[in-house]
């Protein structure tokens, strides 16, 4: 899976890398109920947060990002040990997750994978997922 990095997403990275006064804030992936292709200008407001019992936001440590390699330089991956599942205590359909800041809801980036309909004790899982840097020309 690979979330494609939106424009807010690669401005707070820089900022983060160059100015002395930024400090990253922390992040949370969540999953989104609407059908929405993602672009370059992609932002928060235009994804629908899934609000079903097990499909709430989750936080996303620090050390389980991977940071890019010279072999991949535009990705960053998460890992963790038990991955990021979301276990659905309701009937949910979802269209994707999204990567955002916890403070500022900034987003980071999105990936919708197509229309996924879950029931009652079903879960799903992002083990691993990437972060992939395209620039927009």
């Amino acid at each position: 899976m690979a979330a494609q990095m939106v424009i807010t997403g690669i401005q707070r990275m820089l900022d983060a890398v160059f100015k002395t006064s930024a400090t990253p804030e922390d992040k949370e992936v969540f999953l989104f109920s609407n059908d929405y292709t993602i672009v370059d200008a992609t932002i928060n407001a235009s994804l629908t947060p899934v609000t079903t019992v097990g499909g709430e936001k989750q936080t996303l440590t620090k050390a389980n990002w991977a940071s890019a390699t010279a072999a991949d330089p535009s990705v960053c991956r998460y890992f963790a040990l038990t991955g990021v599942v979301f276990d659905f205590t309701g009937t949910i359909a979802v269209y994707g997750y999204g990567v955002r800041g916890v403070t500022s809801e900034d987003l980071y980036g999105a990936e919708n994978f197509g229309l996924k309909s879950y029931i009652n004790g079903q879960s799903l899982e992002l083990q691993p997922f990437d972060l992939k840097l395209d620039i927009p020309e």
